[in-house]
């Protein structure tokens, strides 16, 4: 898939996280997500146009005017991406930095998020010392 339509799709994906109106965060959800879309965390699956605008919703009342940025290049493979992210505060410190890999539908609108925005734990002491470094 070409880089073109990853940064397409992504452009309008940042565009719905800053948009603090239902509505028009909804047509650039509609815009750049598939309707089965998800946003998986952690701890919960964001799914849908629906509930990823409640997620986002969220995000402005926990964050007032912070802003998820991307903060890097695409590292694309057939039709998924891996690319660094951060939340900017007001002042234009930033409060978080992450990694994000999307998956792309067919169609050229993304399919699947998955952030990641903690640090990669350290190698378990249960992994075989002829398999790390």
């Amino acid at each position: 898939m070409d880089v073109s339509i990853f940064e397409r799709s992504l452009q309008a994906y940042f565009e719905a996280f800053a948009e603090n109106d239902e509505g028009p965060r909804r047509a650039l959800l509609a815009k750049c997500m598939t309707e089965n879309a998800g946003i998986w965390g952690p701890q919960r699956l964001f799914k849908g146009h629906e509930g990823i605008s409640e997620k986002i919703e969220g995000f402005h009342e926990r964050m007032p005017g912070a802003r998820l940025v991307l903060t890097s290049g695409l590292n694309i493979f057939e039709n998924v991406a891996r690319f660094k992210v951060a939340i900017i505060n007001p002042d234009g410190s930033t409060r978080s930095e992450g990694e994000t890999v999307i998956e792309m539908a067919e169609d050229g609108r993304i399919l699947r998020v998955v952030p990641f925005w903690e640090p990669t734990p350290p190698l378990p002491e249960s992994w075989p010392r002829h398999l790390g470094p």
